[in-house]
């Protein structure tokens, strides 16, 4: 088997632990990554943004302020990287570097993972299109919506970035170092599903979706070797969903987008996705599902794969 550099983890932190205790802590402490560096994030831009805040009391909802709130949740993820990357650092001694941020035409892998989370969304959206789950409403290529969908992009990939960080480039390798390679990346692949339960609209098949979604963002990542495409991937699948088509990203709807796709009433959500999105629908199943098979095939040619 040709080992990845990804997968060589060189912490020995957690060798003392039974691997079924460390494996549910690992779990768990990704959950702690995820809300303690919120919570750091929201505390310090909170701070700095009260005399904004003051001084923008009475103004309207503007698209203005509709780019702010999304830039700063999205920004918000930032913190949490900084958390994790403090703990791999400081408690586990070993280099950033190891989560996968390789240097090699680390520029090109964020280009090509954003081309295939575009396409394999617009794969999936399109599928829905033609099973009649959603339908097209509008265009808006006005300066201002531009510049809002575009001055975006930077922020889903760190949004994007982040969740691959935590559930991929951290949590991934320290399970496949104490159990095996198909374990790691179903547990991780269930832990990321897991965390979207508490989303808005979610359902079990929506959820299904996330978990396969996870899948194939971890065979992406394994088949690229770092942590730039499998990124890209994640930070272009929620772009596109959400400022680019103006669907609900995992529940959430994101402001302004380039185009405008709304679902269908009488459409199915097993077709449209319902509330949720088109991601939360069969069709993005499908596609996911492809697009892993297709990965696990070129790993096996690769003997990347047990």
């Amino acid at each position: 088997m040709n080992q990845k550099r990804i997968l060589e983890n060189t912490t020995k932190r957690y060798e003392k632990l039974p691997a079924w205790l460390m494996i549910i802590l690992a779990c768990l402490m990704v959950e702690m990554f995820f809300f303690g560096g919120s919570i750091i994030g929201i505390l310090i831009l909170t701070i700095i943004s009260i005399p904004f805040l003051i001084a923008h009391l009475n103004n309207p909802n503007t698209i203005l302020e509709q780019f702010s709130l999304l830039h700063v949740q999205l920004g918000l993820f930032a913190f949490i990287a900084l958390t994790l990357f403090a703990w791999v650092k400081w408690y586990e001694k070993r280099p950033i570097s190891s989560l996968g941020f390789f240097k090699t035409n680390y520029f090109l892998e964020i280009l090509k993972g954003w081309g295939v989370g575009t396409l394999t969304f617009a794969c999936s959206l399109g599928l829905s299109y033609l099973f009649g789950g959603v339908t097209f409403n509008r265009v808006d290529f006005s300066g201002a919506n531009l510049m809002f969908v575009v001055s975006t992009i930077p922020f889903w990939l760190i949004q994007g970035g982040t969740e691959e960080l935590l559930t991929r480039a951290w949590l991934l390798p320290i399970i496949n170092k104490r159990s095996n390679l198909p374990i790691a990346i179903g547990i991780s692949s269930s832990l990321f599903g897991i965390m979207h339960l508490t989303n808005n609209n979610v359902t079990g098949l929506s959820i299904l979706s996330i978990v396969l979604s996870g899948v194939f963002m971890a065979l992406y990542m394994l088949k690229t070797d770092n942590i730039w495409g499998v990124a890209g991937l994640h930070g272009a699948w929620n772009f596109t969903q959400g400022n680019i088509f103006g669907v609900a990203v995992s529940g959430t709807s994101t402001g302004s987008s380039l185009f405008s796709f709304g679902i269908k009433p009488e459409a199915a959500d097993w077709i449209s996705g319902g509330d949720f999105g088109t991601e939360g629908s069969l069709m993005a199943s499908i596609i996911l599902l492809l697009g892993s098979i297709y990965l696990v095939l070129q790993l096996k040619k690769e003997k990347s794969l047990l």
